[in-house]
């Protein structure tokens, strides 16, 4: 069997195959035009307007200043994949009423989605898979990180088992806990007064049958097990099968689920999000490539790299996410970031803060700061600003 890397590789390999014959040079993009502080319902209305295969092919993004008028610029692939990575955090933010998260802060669908957004919310679903969709097809990480049990649904087969059982634990502990103690008890389950319902959504209120005329079917020693499976299954599944669906149809427009079919789930939301924890700086290093500097002995690049390693891991995302619009590192390794990381030497005073160009992954620097501490504060001074162009 291959490897997680291998497979990774293959999945690349063919996202590349399948990019390069939608995207060929000279090949019309697809514009979309984005108002700033209406990024997210200008994104998903657009997004909806591009049919099928469409969606494969570049995205060109217009932002349109508060005043209306275009900002300058021409996206190379920069803007569209800052823009594809703010909405993807924005969307799948649970304040935005469409997910909502475990207890181990994992994303699901809201089963209440329906209540805040009314009759366009499995619409919304088709969307978000989408823009998850997108951003595989892409190559690019994105940070929503989401259950397991979720993922399962992404082949539109699911069994219910043990081990899914007990991912009812991170979405419900009490629930969980009383379901074992059913599982075990051994006394008269009648004398519970338990039928074959569970409460509705905080939303929904009511109760739920578990199956048609459940309410009038007692829960009994002989019957507990199969209560507590569908217990489970009902909290796991089917409250938001509908809308999961709709995700994964969403997602499947864009990416095969043949080529996602060979990874487990844990594998799976580690090809959505990269790899996870630090910066590993001696890789970005080792892969790093120079514009205008000497990668062994300029005074600047030693100083940069000195600096890099004071930095908190929280400030190395933000870096990371400052120069290639994504905060975790590829799966395999910064050798697999395309563009490669690049420093660039440009002219400029000391004054003149670090800026980036997304599109090709590439850290504009001066080689004016005069130290270790100087160039420290003006890289925390862009990297926080969110700003990248033009910054001085």
């Amino acid at each position: 069997a291959l490897s997680f890397p291998a497979r990774m590789r293959l999945f690349r390999e063919r996202c590349a195959t399948d990019r390069t014959a939608h995207q060929q040079e000279g090949a019309p993009g697809v514009h979309v035009r984005i108002r700033r502080g209406r990024e997210v319902e200008d994104g998903l209305t657009a997004i909806g307007r591009i049919a099928g295969d469409q969606l494969k092919r570049r995205i060109v993004v217009h932002y349109i200043s508060e005043t209306g008028d275009e900002e300058a610029g021409i996206d190379a692939g920069g803007l569209f994949k800052d823009f594809w990575t703010d909405l993807s955090e924005r969307v799948f933010d649970p304040s935005y009423g469409l997910f909502r998260v475990t207890n181990d802060q994992q994303l699901y669908p809201n089963p209440s989605a329906a209540f805040l957004h009314g009759h366009e919310h499995l619409e919304l679903f088709h969307q978000l898979g989408r823009v998850l969709g997108k951003a595989l097809h892409e190559g690019l990480t994105v940070q929503p990180q989401f259950a397991p049990f979720f993922l399962a649904l992404i082949s539109g087969q699911v069994r219910f088992s043990e081990g899914m059982f007990n991912d009812l634990s991170t979405l419900d502990a009490e629930l969980f806990k009383n379901l074992l103690f059913l599982k075990s008890y051994e006394g008269d389950v009648s004398a519970l007064c338990l039928t074959f319902t569970v409460a509705g959504d905080e939303l929904e209120g009511g109760e739920r049958e578990l199956f048609p005329g459940g309410s009038n079917v007692d829960v009994t020693n002989g019957n507990a097990r199969r209560y507590v499976e569908l217990v489970a299954k009902y909290m796991l599944y089917d409250r938001h099968r509908e809308m999961s669906q709709r995700f994964f149809t969403g997602l499947r427009e864009v990416v095969s689920i043949s080529w996602l079919a060979t990874f487990s789930t844990c594998e799976l939301q580690v090809v959505i999000s990269g790899a996870g924890g630090d910066v590993d700086v001696a890789d970005l290093k080792a892969h790093t490539r120079y514009q205008g500097y000497a990668p062994i002995g300029d005074r600047t690049v030693a100083r940069f790299w000195r600096v890099v390693d004071t930095l908190e891991p929280r400030d190395r995302a933000a870096l990371l996410r400052f120069v290639t619009s994504c905060s975790r590192a590829p799966m395999l390794g910064f050798g697999a970031l395309e563009p490669p990381f690049t420093i660039q030497r440009v002219d400029g005073d000391e004054g003149r803060l670090p800026t980036a160009s997304t599109c090709f992954n590439t850290l504009k620097l001066v080689a004016s700061y005069r130290s270790d501490g100087q160039m420290r504060e003006r890289l925390l001074a862009a990297i926080n600003s969110g700003a990248r162009f033009d910054l001085s």
